[in-house]
């Protein structure tokens, strides 16, 4: 059998669950006018409370006033018992005045008692306290005082009519049952005309969601709701709808490009997959430049499609950050080049620098700037790689260096100069490079030296460790360019 406190929780959680499919501008709405309406009748509760207190404790006034004023007589009958009787009449017409003994018995100035005697009246005998109650008398609502007079074992009963007073308190009940119904339609029209208005933009941003659901138009916007928190919402709405209408059109640029980039490997390594077909008739040296010209082609399809993948992972997030010994980093990643390299000479000066970061995508970078230096450097010479304290990270070659009219594109993915197409390389180093930078908060220039060749910078913010008391100050060093 289920308990009456189960069945209560379960009937307030349908209340709650039918409260919720409610629209938010209705519930809105609906808060919003009982709160008014709870207002509005506890103001007007308090208001007539207060009124009806004072009209009433002005009729207790003047009763006990007319009790002060009571005068009696006392006589002996023909039976030897005294007579008690009223001397004086109230003031109003309307007033009554009736005295009784501890026995109930009454005398009244006209001698005819209408107000019986109750066992709450007969109580004053004994006590010194009054009772106040209304009653009717003759048909008229009346105000009753019971009270123990100077006489003793004698009671008063005073009365006084409340027609006035009731008629002014039916006056002031209509007047606040009108003011009551009036201010809630008010607060009903004003309360839905707010939440209409305020629920403007959350309504436009519905719709705007909606038919971005749809149509998949990343281009549709919400218009501006001023300065306040759905403001913000709407434009923290459309700043995400820009940053996916730019990563939509970086995803589709990227497949296009890489679909135009893979073409041409593709079409040789298939030119030359055909040729194995005629295998017999090549000759030993035919068949070893196929071969290897084979494997290039492979070996450049796989960079290439090792590069989208890593340009389409797109920025970490910040919560895979890590700290990082950068100066290591770029002494692992040298030895690489040097190996890769070696007819390039690469000279290094590295200072200590920690930063935060994914150590996979900075050895990435670090190693395409190097593979980039060593790749345009000609055979005998030397490339110079410094990281400073800064957290600056220079490669300095000795190459060609780069057009002036190509330098504002060597960032772009898939950007080559016409010097360098003859040469190997998707054309996706720097720009995974410029993606690493940007994700750690960091700059990535690239200029010409003026006694030929080129120079990458890149700076990245460095986190700062604090110097232990005994540390000696390291001496100024001269940096490798200037």
């Amino acid at each position: 059998m289920t308990s009456p406190y189960a069945a209560t929780r379960e009937r307030l959680r349908q209340l709650d669950e039918r409260w919720r499919d409610l629209p938010l501008r209705t519930r809105l709405t609906s808060a919003a006018v009982l709160a008014a309406t709870i207002t509005v009748v506890a103001v007007v509760a308090v208001a007539y409370v207060a009124v009806r207190h004072e009209l009433r404790g002005q009729i207790d006034k003047d009763l006990r006033q007319q009790v002060a004023d009571v005068r009696l007589s006392i006589s002996v009958g023909a039976d030897g018992k005294p007579t008690v009787s009223l001397l004086n009449r109230p003031d109003e017409p309307l007033g009554y005045i009736q005295v009784f003994d501890s026995l109930g018995q009454t005398a009244t100035t006209n001698g005819i008692p209408v107000v019986p005697v109750t066992a709450q009246d007969l109580s004053v005998l004994t006590t010194r306290r009054t009772w106040w109650r209304d009653a009717t008398i003759n048909q008229t609502h009346v105000r009753l005082l019971t009270t123990r007079s100077r006489v003793p074992a004698i009671g008063v009963m005073v009365a006084a009519p409340l027609a006035g007073v009731d008629n002014q308190l039916h006056t002031l009940r209509v007047a606040f049952f009108v003011l009551i119904l009036a201010g809630l339609a008010l607060t009903v029209l004003v309360a839905w005309g707010a939440v209409r208005r305020t629920l403007r933009p959350v309504q436009s941003l519905t719709e705007t969601a909606e038919e971005i659901a749809e149509t998949r138009d990343l281009t549709l916007r919400i218009e501006s709701a001023g300065n306040d928190e759905l403001g913000r919402l709407a434009a923290s709405f459309n700043t995400m709808l820009d940053a996916l209408e730019r990563s939509l059109a970086q995803q589709r640029q990227l497949v296009v490009d890489a679909s135009h980039e893979l073409r041409t490997p593709l079409a040789s390594l298939r030119t030359n997959v055909e040729v194995l077909n005629d295998l017999d008739r090549l000759s030993a040296d035919q068949r070893k430049a196929l071969l290897a010209g084979i494997v290039s082609q492979l070996e450049e399809l796989t960079g290439l499609v090792a590069d989208v993948v890593e340009l389409a992972r797109g920025d970490a997030p910040e919560s895979t950050f890590e700290e990082i010994a950068w100066d290591e980093v770029v002494d692992r990643a040298i030895e690489r080049a040097r190996r890769h390299w070696p007819g390039v000479t690469f000279r290094s000066h590295t200072s200590p620098v920690v930063v935060r970061g994914v150590v996979g995508r900075l050895e990435r970078a670090v190693a395409n700037m190097l593979d980039n230096a060593g790749k345009f450097s000609p055979s005998g010479s030397a490339v110079e790689v410094e990281l400073t304290p800064a957290g600056v990270f220079t490669v300095a070659d000795r190459g060609p260096g780069v057009p002036d009219d190509a330098l504002p594109h060597v960032f772009d993915r898939f950007f080559r100069a016409d010097e360098a197409r003859s040469m190997p390389g998707s054309g996706l180093g720097l720009a995974i490079v410029k993606q690493v930078v940007d994700g750690l908060g960091g700059t990535i220039e690239l200029h010409n030296r003026p006694d030929g060749g080129a120079i990458a910078t890149m700076t990245l913010p460095v986190v700062e460790r604090a110097e232990p008391e005994t540390a000696v100050p390291l001496p100024v060093e001269q940096t490798l360019f200037q």
